[in-house]
Protein backbone atom coordinates (compact mmCIF):
# COMPACT_ATOMS: atom_id res chain seq x y z
CA UNK A 1 0.00 0.00 0.00
CA UNK A 2 2.79 2.37 0.94
CA UNK A 3 4.54 1.59 -2.35
CA UNK A 4 1.37 2.42 -4.27
CA UNK A 5 0.97 5.76 -2.47
CA UNK A 6 4.62 6.62 -3.06
CA UNK A 7 4.24 5.78 -6.75
CA UNK A 8 1.15 7.99 -7.06
CA UNK A 9 2.94 10.86 -5.30
CA UNK A 10 5.91 10.46 -7.65
CA UNK A 11 3.70 10.50 -10.76
CA UNK A 12 1.82 13.58 -9.47
CA UNK A 13 5.07 15.43 -8.82
CA UNK A 14 6.41 14.52 -12.26
CA UNK A 15 3.23 15.76 -13.97
CA UNK A 16 3.31 19.01 -12.03
CA UNK A 17 6.94 19.56 -12.93
CA UNK A 18 6.22 19.02 -16.64
CA UNK A 19 3.22 21.36 -16.49
CA UNK A 20 5.42 24.10 -15.05
CA UNK A 21 8.09 23.78 -17.70
CA UNK A 22 8.22 26.09 -20.75
CA UNK A 23 6.77 24.54 -23.91
CA UNK A 24 9.25 22.86 -26.21
CA UNK A 25 10.10 24.49 -29.55
CA UNK A 26 8.00 21.87 -31.30
CA UNK A 27 4.89 22.99 -29.41
CA UNK A 28 5.35 26.73 -30.04
CA UNK A 29 3.30 28.44 -32.75
CA UNK A 30 5.10 28.12 -36.11
CA UNK A 31 7.13 30.97 -37.56
CA UNK A 32 5.55 33.16 -40.21
CA UNK A 33 5.32 31.19 -43.43
CA UNK A 34 4.31 32.87 -46.67
CA UNK A 35 1.38 31.28 -48.47
CA UNK A 36 2.52 28.47 -50.72
CA UNK A 37 -0.63 27.64 -52.68
CA UNK A 38 -2.87 29.67 -54.95
CA UNK A 39 -2.63 32.97 -56.79
CA UNK A 40 0.53 35.02 -56.33
CA UNK A 41 1.80 38.32 -57.65
CA UNK A 42 5.09 40.21 -57.50
CA UNK A 43 5.91 43.85 -58.26
CA UNK A 44 9.60 44.82 -58.38
CA UNK A 45 11.78 47.79 -59.09
CA UNK A 46 14.28 46.62 -61.72
CA UNK A 47 17.73 47.96 -62.55
CA UNK A 48 19.62 46.57 -65.56
CA UNK A 49 22.83 47.38 -67.40
CA UNK A 50 24.61 45.62 -70.27
CA UNK A 51 27.91 43.80 -69.79
CA UNK A 52 29.02 43.59 -73.44
CA UNK A 53 29.35 47.16 -74.63
CA UNK A 54 31.25 46.64 -77.89
CA UNK A 55 29.33 45.47 -80.96
CA UNK A 56 31.62 45.43 -83.94
CA UNK A 57 32.65 49.02 -84.56
CA UNK A 58 29.92 50.37 -82.25
CA UNK A 59 29.84 50.88 -78.50
CA UNK A 60 26.49 50.49 -76.76
CA UNK A 61 26.34 51.23 -73.05
CA UNK A 62 22.96 51.67 -71.38
CA UNK A 63 21.30 51.67 -67.99
CA UNK A 64 17.66 50.63 -67.73
CA UNK A 65 15.31 51.40 -64.83
CA UNK A 66 11.71 50.31 -64.48
CA UNK A 67 9.21 47.93 -62.96
CA UNK A 68 8.55 44.22 -63.31
CA UNK A 69 5.15 42.73 -62.55
CA UNK A 70 4.24 39.03 -62.43
CA UNK A 71 0.95 37.24 -61.75
CA UNK A 72 0.74 33.49 -61.50
CA UNK A 73 -0.33 30.33 -59.73
CA UNK A 74 1.65 28.45 -57.11
CA UNK A 75 0.63 24.81 -56.75
CA UNK A 76 3.17 23.99 -54.02
CA UNK A 77 5.84 25.72 -51.97
CA UNK A 78 8.65 25.02 -54.41
CA UNK A 79 6.84 25.65 -57.70
CA UNK A 80 4.84 28.43 -59.28
CA UNK A 81 4.31 29.59 -62.85
CA UNK A 82 3.16 32.99 -64.03
CA UNK A 83 3.17 35.57 -66.79
CA UNK A 84 4.67 39.02 -66.50
CA UNK A 85 6.24 42.02 -68.11
CA UNK A 86 8.91 44.61 -67.43
CA UNK A 87 8.83 48.29 -68.34
CA UNK A 88 12.47 49.32 -68.86
CA UNK A 89 13.51 52.83 -69.78
CA UNK A 90 16.92 54.37 -70.42
CA UNK A 91 17.87 58.02 -70.35
CA UNK A 92 17.68 58.77 -74.06
CA UNK A 93 15.06 56.13 -75.05
CA UNK A 94 17.47 54.33 -77.39
CA UNK A 95 17.12 50.97 -75.64
CA UNK A 96 13.75 51.35 -73.87
CA UNK A 97 11.70 48.17 -74.13
CA UNK A 98 9.00 45.95 -72.64
CA UNK A 99 9.95 42.29 -72.13
CA UNK A 100 6.87 40.03 -71.89
CA UNK A 101 7.58 36.58 -70.45
CA UNK A 102 6.55 33.35 -68.81
CA UNK A 103 8.12 32.80 -65.39
CA UNK A 104 8.90 29.69 -63.35
CA UNK A 105 9.46 30.64 -59.68
CA UNK A 106 10.74 28.44 -56.83
CA UNK A 107 11.09 28.99 -53.07
CA UNK A 108 13.17 26.51 -51.11
CA UNK A 109 12.49 26.91 -47.37
CA UNK A 110 9.51 27.26 -45.07
CA UNK A 111 11.31 29.88 -42.98
CA UNK A 112 10.37 33.53 -42.79
CA UNK A 113 13.44 34.20 -44.95
CA UNK A 114 13.81 31.85 -47.91
CA UNK A 115 16.04 31.83 -50.99
CA UNK A 116 14.26 31.78 -54.34
CA UNK A 117 14.96 31.55 -58.05
CA UNK A 118 12.97 32.87 -60.99
CA UNK A 119 13.50 31.78 -64.60
CA UNK A 120 11.94 33.92 -67.34
CA UNK A 121 11.53 33.33 -71.06
CA UNK A 122 9.74 35.62 -73.49
CA UNK A 123 9.94 38.36 -76.12
CA UNK A 124 11.15 41.93 -75.71
CA UNK A 125 9.16 44.67 -77.45
CA UNK A 126 11.03 47.93 -78.20
CA UNK A 127 9.34 51.28 -77.64
CA UNK A 128 12.26 53.67 -77.90
CA UNK A 129 12.18 56.61 -80.28
CA UNK A 130 14.78 58.46 -82.32
CA UNK A 131 16.28 61.13 -80.14
CA UNK A 132 17.26 64.60 -81.25
CA UNK A 133 20.95 63.74 -81.59
CA UNK A 134 22.47 63.77 -85.05
CA UNK A 135 24.01 60.34 -84.43
CA UNK A 136 21.69 57.92 -82.68
CA UNK A 137 20.95 54.26 -81.88
CA UNK A 138 17.48 52.76 -81.64
CA UNK A 139 16.03 49.27 -81.36
CA UNK A 140 14.01 48.78 -84.50
CA UNK A 141 12.85 45.20 -83.89
CA UNK A 142 12.81 43.24 -80.63
CA UNK A 143 13.60 39.62 -79.99
CA UNK A 144 13.83 36.74 -77.55
CA UNK A 145 14.70 37.41 -73.92
CA UNK A 146 15.67 34.96 -71.18
CA UNK A 147 16.72 35.57 -67.61
CA UNK A 148 17.58 34.06 -64.25
CA UNK A 149 17.17 35.75 -60.88
CA UNK A 150 18.46 34.51 -57.51
CA UNK A 151 17.42 36.19 -54.29
CA UNK A 152 15.72 36.05 -50.92
CA UNK A 153 12.15 36.67 -49.76
CA UNK A 154 11.20 37.93 -46.30
CA UNK A 155 7.66 37.15 -45.15
CA UNK A 156 6.07 40.02 -43.21
CA UNK A 157 2.77 38.14 -42.96
CA UNK A 158 1.41 35.07 -44.71
CA UNK A 159 0.19 37.30 -47.56
CA UNK A 160 2.81 40.07 -47.82
CA UNK A 161 6.55 39.70 -48.30
CA UNK A 162 9.59 41.60 -49.52
CA UNK A 163 12.19 40.32 -51.97
CA UNK A 164 15.69 41.25 -53.06
CA UNK A 165 17.50 39.66 -56.02
CA UNK A 166 20.31 39.78 -58.55
CA UNK A 167 20.49 38.03 -61.90
CA UNK A 168 21.30 37.82 -65.57
CA UNK A 169 19.17 38.79 -68.58
CA UNK A 170 19.78 37.99 -72.23
CA UNK A 171 18.09 40.30 -74.72
CA UNK A 172 18.23 39.65 -78.45
CA UNK A 173 17.31 42.56 -80.70
CA UNK A 174 16.66 41.44 -84.26
CA UNK A 175 17.35 44.90 -85.66
CA UNK A 176 19.21 47.83 -84.10
CA UNK A 177 19.16 50.98 -86.21
CA UNK A 178 22.23 53.25 -86.31
CA UNK A 179 21.75 56.78 -87.54
CA UNK A 180 24.45 59.19 -88.68
CA UNK A 181 23.83 62.82 -89.58
CA UNK A 182 20.13 62.13 -88.85
CA UNK A 183 20.01 59.46 -91.57
CA UNK A 184 19.45 55.76 -90.86
CA UNK A 185 22.65 54.10 -92.07
CA UNK A 186 22.70 50.54 -90.72
CA UNK A 187 20.30 48.02 -89.21
CA UNK A 188 22.00 45.07 -87.52
CA UNK A 189 20.87 42.31 -85.13
CA UNK A 190 22.50 42.58 -81.72
CA UNK A 191 22.70 40.35 -78.64
CA UNK A 192 22.98 42.02 -75.22
CA UNK A 193 24.12 40.37 -71.99
CA UNK A 194 22.79 42.19 -68.93
CA UNK A 195 23.23 42.09 -65.18
CA UNK A 196 20.13 43.04 -63.19
CA UNK A 197 19.14 43.85 -59.63
CA UNK A 198 15.77 44.35 -58.06
CA UNK A 199 13.68 44.68 -54.94
CA UNK A 200 9.96 44.50 -54.51
CA UNK A 201 6.82 43.16 -52.88
CA UNK A 202 5.25 39.70 -52.95
CA UNK A 203 1.53 39.32 -52.29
Amino acid sequence: MKKTILLLLLLTATAATRAGQAPSPQSLPPHVEFKYYGFYSVIDYTFMTNLNTTHGEYVDKYTLNGITAVAGWQWRRQSGIGIGFSYLNDGNASFSQIPVFVEFRSHFLRNRITPFTAIQLGYSIPFGSKNAAVDYTRIEEGGITAGLSVGARFAITQKIGLNLYAGYQLIQNNSVERGFNSVAATRLPELYHNVKFGLGVNF
